[in-house]
């Protein structure tokens, strides 16, 4: 609790618990096993020069089996050196002592190599840089992380920039703040700076460093050489390379060892493993210690972000253990979807679960392609129908209803957040109707999205201009067109460098440029009125106009994001040149994200999840799926309708929900369907549509239905108690789906079901009225609700609830309210 209190990062937290339980074993009979009988042993690097008296190199040591696997052994190998007062070697990590040349010997499981050694300007000055080593040693210590001196007003009276963004701000924080009363050069070690940081006075964010670290040395070392500035030809990093790399690991070997080079611009390469952070994308699944020592706890896989001051690069890192009554069963595929879903199964030890039944397929369907429930004779005739390819022809058929325009419209206009709160009721209508038009005509979705980013005029008679009256300034553009079309979130990088990814504030700023000659004005056509504000805008494109980096006063030219700065000519919309590439096969992020998104609303998760947080520290779960998916929803011209058509006709898709005891725990790699609640708008028609009785919504033709609603400003409780989106947020994670009592209360006994079931006008009372049977009634109800007929166990107790009632309307309304109230009506599965 003393952590929490006092604002230490989670992360640190993490790595400090991952030190104290990532220790290798220690007996010798399961250290041997471990070991196992290699053919080959590796060592990287290969050969090591330590240049300078403050050079480290970490050592990683692979064993080679005969069945092609490998086994990280740097925890389990011998090691002796030839000359052992050359070098100092503490659990595989390397220094030097003197200048000369020598090797050192590794055994392990039988097999031996030799690493040779060289030392050389041991004697000769190098010192510590404040930019590359002091400042990497207060990031792995968190002394300036977000949480403690990094934050935006700094912890008591001590303020650092954000992870060293500004080293330069940094430098004088230490040696000027306060009388430069926090370093001290004569004795570095009675320094405040190490006094707090190692925990040896009160400081409220406990110990960060061990004395014997690689932080404390290089921070030590800076003192006591004078808190010496770096000179201006200081070499500058380049990249990081993290070894041994990605891999696969086999049980037992569920440990791997990291080692860090950093590449300068002068072209010298040196060891930074432990001025470098680590981190888990999947703390429950491996942990990795403040060494870069990764220890799985269970079979997955992980992303470890490695990141060295501003450079960072994940490795993605799997543990296979074998699973007791594990049998491929090669099960068909149908597509490519299958290929590379069934090869990641089955590497992961995964059965799938078997294919849905119709019943299950025809509810499914509808309601993933159109938002509603098909109607007892849909799905009577699809069930009756005996041809192999009539999934295949369904979803075809489903594709060119009108209601599959009106639920994918519902679905974009939720995360453009197309509202009347912003565009005005009039403006929100049109843009419902014009992004309906589009989807309907299959337009390519390349094109729907160009012409939102290059619109001008009226927001009310060019309808897509609407995405500038809903982000106004070019930083919320930059924020909102990253995170729609490329799936990134740059928010964090508007104040400074992104913590957990590549972006830095010049990515920002540079994607924000595109936008700076972006204006707004009123229509003075219509003027306002009292209180009331122009109903419409004019979007035009000035002629002037730039985005300055707050931090280094620079203006910032427009540059394609993770790409070039294109030359655009003078006059030319920038828009237009951003537009091209944002929907080019050369931009990374745009087909990706697209497909990502639309196998998300099809599956219930996206492959990369959450769908709009594309990052190397948040992995896909299936590389190979997610590459296959944009390239073929790039090379059909990107049709939505194709990609859904593939999507769905494939065998994994129509996996059932029903998992099976290998499979159970699966969330993650799409081994069986998952269950998912119907959204407000289409539990709302469901039970419209079920009950026969269309919902009013007040301004609204009679006969809408929920799924073509302009935005959520009706205020219907029943759809805000299921979570319908204000779309205020550019995100899917604002329409919840989590259950709650509020839901509770309005399905037990909420007035909209209640009004509903008892209205005597409704499909009960149309159904007694017609005077059929109590069994062709309760098929009529399950086939409505359920899109099946009843078992024999479900038809006797709702018939003998019916007989001994001598109120049959009464008794059919507690039959029908049980039927909504159940998890198979309330959830699409």
């Amino acid at each position: 609790m003393r952590y929490l209190r006092c604002g230490l990062s989670l992360c640190v937290m993490l790595s400090l618990a991952a030190e104290l339980s990532a220790a290798p074993p220690t007996e010798a009979e399961e250290r041997a096993k471990i070991v196992g009988q290699p053919v080959s042993i590796t060592a990287h690097p290969p050969a090591v020069m330590l240049k300078g008296p403050r050079a480290t190199q970490q050592l990683v040591v692979t064993g080679k089996y005969a069945d092609g696997s490998v086994r990280d052994l740097t925890a389990f190998a011998a090691w002796k050196t030839e000359a052992s007062d050359l070098i100092d070697l503490n659990e595989a990590f390397l220094r030097g002592k003197r200048d000369g040349s020598t090797h050192l010997v590794i055994d392990a499981g039988g097999k031996q190599v030799k690493v040779p050694v060289t030392v050389s300007d041991f004697d000769k000055p190098a010192p510590v840089s404040f930019r590359n080593d002091v400042i990497a040693g207060l990031n792995v210590g968190g002394c300036n992380a977000g949480a403690c001196h990094g934050t935006p007003s700094g912890k008591n009276g001590f303020k650092l920039s954000l992870r060293g963004y500004d080293p330069a701000s940094d430098y004088l924080q230490l040696t000027r703040d306060v009388l430069g009363r926090r370093t001290d050069r004569l004795d570095p070690f009675a320094s405040l700076l190490l006094q707090k940081g190692m925990g040896r006075i009160p400081h409220e964010g406990g110990a960060r460093f061990g004395a014997d670290t690689e932080a404390v040395r290089m921070i030590a070392g800076w003192l006591q050489e004078g808190m010496r500035d770096d000179p201006a030809t200081l070499p500058v990093l380049k990249k990081i390379e993290v070894l041994p790399g990605s891999r696969v690991l086999n049980a037992p070997a569920r440990w791997q060892q990291l080692a860090v080079l950093g590449h300068f611009s002068d072209g010298s390469v040196r060891d930074v493993t432990r001025l470098t952070n680590f981190s888990s994308s999947e703390p429950a699944t491996a942990d990795v210690t403040l060494n870069g020592f990764v220890d799985f706890k269970a079979s997955g896989e992980v992303a470890i972000l490695c990141r060295y001051l501003e450079e960072m690069q994940a490795v993605r890192l799997t543990y296979l253990e074998p699973r007791e009554g594990f049998v491929w069963t090669n099960p068909p595929e149908t597509n490519y979807i299958d290929k590379f879903v069934f090869r990641k199964l089955k590497q992961m030890s995964i059965p799938p679960s078997d294919v849905c039944s119709d019943e299950e397929f025809v509810r499914r369907a509808f309601l993933d392609v159109c938002g509603v429930l098909p109607k007892p004779d849909e799905a009577k005739a699809f069930l009756a129908d005996k041809s192999a390819d009539k999934r295949a022809k369904l979803v075809d058929q489903l594709l060119e209803r009108p209601e599959f325009a009106d639920f994918w419209t519902l679905k974009w206009a939720d995360v453009f957040r197309s509202s009347r709160k912003t565009l005005q009721l009039k403006g929100a209508h049109g843009f419902q109707q014009w992004l309906r038009g589009r989807i309907a005509e299959n337009v390519p979705f390349d094109a729907i999205v160009r012409d939102m980013i290059t619109a001008t005029g009226n927001t009310y008679s060019s309808p897509p201009a609407n995405f500038y009256r809903v982000a106004k300034d070019p930083q919320n553009l930059a924020e909102t067109t990253a995170q729609l079309f490329f799936g990134v979130r740059m928010q964090c990088a508007k104040c400074h460098n992104h913590p957990f990814e590549r972006w830095t504030q010049d990515d920002y700023y540079s994607m924000a440029a595109w936008f700076a000659r972006v204006k707004t004005k009123k229509d003075s056509t219509m003027p306002a009125v009292g209180n009331n504000p122009a109903s419409a805008e004019i979007i035009y494109s000035s002629r002037d106009g730039e985005v300055t980096q707050p931090r280094s006063g620079k203006t910032m030219a427009p540059k394609f994001l993770g790409g070039d700065v294109p030359k655009i000519e003078p006059g030319k919309d920038r828009r237009d040149v951003f537009a091209q590439w944002l929907t080019g096969t050369e931009n990374p992020f745009f087909a990706k994200s697209v497909a990502n998104r639309i196998w998300f609303h099809l599956s219930g998760k996206g492959i990369v999840e959450p769908v709009d947080d594309f990052r190397e520290s948040n992995p896909s779960c299936n590389d190979e799926l997610l590459e296959s998916l944009a390239k073929d929803f790039a090379t059909s011209k990107y049709d939505v309708k194709k990609l859904i058509r593939t999507i769905m006709t494939s065998r994994t898709y129509q996996l059932s929900a029903q998992p099976n005891e290998l499979n159970k725990d699966d969330l993650k790699y799409f081994s069986h369907a998952l269950t998912k609640q119907l959204t407000a708008e289409q539990l709302l028609d469901a039970l419209c549509d079920v009950t026969g009785l269309p919902e009013k919504f007040t301004g609204l033709p009679a006969g809408t239905r929920a799924i073509q609603l302009p935005d959520g400003e009706v205020n219907h409780p029943f759809l805000k108690a299921f979570g319908q989106p204000a779309r205020e947020l550019v995100c899917e994670c604002e329409r919840e789906s989590d259950s709650n009592l509020g839901q509770a209360l309005q399905l037990i006994n909420g007035p909209t079901i209640n009004e509903k079931i008892r209205n005597a006008d409704n499909r009960i009372g149309k159904l007694l009225a017609a005077k059929l049977s109590d069994q062709e009634v309760l098929d009529q109800l399950y086939l409505v609700t359920l899109s099946r007929l009843p078992s024999e166990s479900e038809r006797l107790p709702a018939m003998g609830h019916v007989n001994k009632n001598t109120d049959k309307r009464k008794a059919w309304e507690d039959v029908l309210w049980a039927l909504i109230n159940t998890r198979e009506f309330l959830f699409r599965h």
